[in-house]
């Protein structure tokens, strides 16, 4: 028998994100929540687990320098055994004004989140 696949879920601590970690994890797929929020995070994965599926919770901050992300990937393939099957990018940064508004932090931290992470 083979092992269940995997599914690694950013921005999973909410909204849409969360939405497809759990309906994942309910066709028996193990779940790997993502997200900054470790609250958020950790009640998400321990929902997924109360309802008798497979999840655990993985601190990201997608915003962070290449080094910092490949260790992030690194973890994540890690909690899997070495493998993740499936891959689903919700994290996103939507800041609430237009581009020529936004604050340097912003406008870099929102590429970043929005685009980069999913390489």
């Amino acid at each position: 028998m083979s092992p269940p696949r995997t599914a690694l879920v950013t921005g999973s601590t909410n909204g849409i994100g969360a939405a497809v970690a759990s309906a994942l994890a309910a066709d028996g797929v193990r779940v790997l929540v993502t997200d900054r929020n470790d609250q958020r995070g950790a009640a998400v994965a321990a929902g997924i687990e109360r309802g008798g599926d497979q999840a655990s919770f993985l601190a990201s901050e997608l915003d962070q320098p290449p080094g910092e992300l490949r260790e992030f990937a690194g973890a994540a393939a890690e909690a899997f055994g070495g493998r993740v099957d499936i891959l689903v990018h919700s994290a996103a940064l939507c800041p609430p004004v237009g581009t020529p508004a936004l604050s340097d932090d912003d406008l870099e931290a929102t590429p970043a989140v929005n685009g980069r992470a999913t390489c």
